[in-house]
């Protein structure tokens, strides 16, 4: 059964997926810097480049945003766009645009620019697949683009009617806002990520879906009371409580930003990222096995592939994967190995391919990009080695801050808070950051105060009860 645990705090909300206790999925919004895939703008087009087959697209951000056209397009400076955000800004990246707009409910995804109605290819049945399109013919009169969610699957006419008008109602709020004003302006935001993802996953296996934000849990409340009223009794609220504490994710969090990740069998995976791509190599460990030699190795690589695929999902790993199995002297062994990770890494929704071995024996995997990574959400370089995400971030910081107090408040009567810093993250934190300390002293009624630190052997924040 799964558990999903929502944690609403200043800085972030942090949506954790657990099956069995093990930590399945990890979906991190940063509050401060919200994400934008998805969301739809009016947009003025202000530099167009014929060479590189693209246009820059004031979105209201500081940067300009990246559109692909093509010279048929007749696109012009000064011209206002209904786009939408399909790849945030990575990096120095600008978002990527699309014209195309995609608006998604529990089962349909609308595409007005277009005519076809697709389905999901996780709905295998033949004879189910020929029901739903025919469904959507029925009220689709004016022919317009729907992908079939793979949620449709055994609904009736009625459920995926209204799904359908409720998305027109919302294109046709949107297509009214863009024609109202001028310059660029958001006209849609997507759904917050921890919503987005019950609204679309919510099922009988989910047995608890537990918060700590009592305004989340209601909004979630409203939302499952349109699908099933019935999966409000899987509901519960700790309020102000961190519940990743109670119900162990921080644990499989650290494991995460981690290294090395240990096997069931003793062995374990060491895990590299650097600019370019990310190394995984495959290690026995303490695993010796009472078999052959080859077989032990097979064992732990068979081992590796279901613990790569999840490391993957969990870390958002994307780009290129580089990953050293034990060398295998059987050719059929190499083979079962391959088709083990492709399975693997089937189930995980990122598109993800298997490229094959390299002459070298490593396998190459590809990993669609579609945001950072979670060591960049919780890792920065650190300023005395200059190592990439060796230092804990200021996100990170503000985030156990904030644990710590709920911590307090509950068992405590203390109301004074003071913590240390070493000198350039205190820089940083009074100098982008205030906003942040400010919503954590209103949201629980208690005074903070940050000051530099004089112990060079410091390593992280320290906070102090006054």
């Amino acid at each position: 059964m799964k558990q999903i645990i929502v944690q609403s705090l200043v800085s972030s909300t942090q949506t954790a997926v657990m099956q069995d206790n093990k930590l399945v999925e990890l979906l991190i919004e940063n509050n401060i810097h919200k994400k934008t895939k998805s969301n739809i703008y009016r947009g003025i087009v202000k530099n167009i480049k014929p060479g590189i087959e693209a246009a820059f697209v004031d979105i209201g951000f500081e940067k300009m945003a990246y559109l692909p056209i093509k010279s048929s397009d007749n696109i012009k400076n000064g011209m206002e766009l209904l786009v939408q955000i399909n790849k945030e800004a990575v990096g120095t990246k600008a978002p990527k645009l699309t014209q195309e707009i995609s608006i998604s409910g529990r089962y349909l995804v609308l595409i007005p620019s277009n005519d076809r109605i697709t389905i999901s290819n996780k709905i295998l049945e033949e004879k189910e697949r020929f029901r739903l399109k025919k469904l959507v013919k029925s009220f689709n009169k004016d022919k317009l683009g729907i992908i079939i969610r793979t949620e449709a699957a055994n609904c009736d006419v009625e459920t995926l009617k209204e799904d359908f008008e409720t998305l027109i109602q919302r294109y046709q709020e949107i297509s009214k806002e863009f024609k109202l004003g001028i310059g660029p302006k958001l006209l849609y935001r997507e759904l917050d990520l921890d919503t987005k993802y019950i609204k679309d996953n919510i099922n009988e296996d989910i047995n608890k879906i537990v918060f700590n934000d009592k305004n989340k849990y209601i909004e979630i409340k409203n939302l499952l009371s349109n699908i099933d009223k019935s999966y409000l009794d899987k509901l519960i609220l700790e309020e102000n409580k961190d519940v990743f504490d109670l119900y162990k994710v921080s644990k499989e969090i650290q494991k995460a930003l981690s290294k090395k990740v240990w096997l069931k069998s003793g062995g374990y995976l060491i895990i590299e990222k650097t600019e370019a791509l990310t190394v995984i190599d495959v290690n026995t460990g303490k695993f010796t096995g009472n078999i052959s030699r080859e077989e032990t190795m097979y064992k732990t690589n068979l081992e590796a592939c279901e613990e790569i695929a999840r490391q993957l999902k969990i870390r958002d790993i994307a780009g290129i994967i580089i990953v050293d199995f034990i060398d295998l002297q059987k050719k059929k062994s190499k083979q079962d190995l391959l088709k083990k990770l492709e399975e693997c890494l089937s189930r995980d929704k990122r598109k993800t391919e298997v490229l094959g071995l390299t002459r070298l024996g490593l396998v190459e995997i590809a990993r669609r990009r579609e945001k950072d990574s979670i060591d960049s959400y919780y890792l920065r370089s650190c300023e005395t080695c200059g190592s990439d995400f060796g230092q804990k971030s200021i996100n990170y910081i503000l985030d156990d801050l904030e644990k710590e107090v709920m911590r307090i408040k509950e068992h405590t009567d203390y109301n004074n808070i003071l913590m240390e810093l070493k000198p350039f993250i205190y820089n940083e934190m009074l100098d982008k950051y205030s906003n942040a300390l400010k919503n954590i002293e209103n949201k629980y009624g208690v005074n903070i105060e940050i000051t530099k630190t004089t112990d060079v052997n410091q390593k992280d924040e320290k906070i102090i009860y006054k």
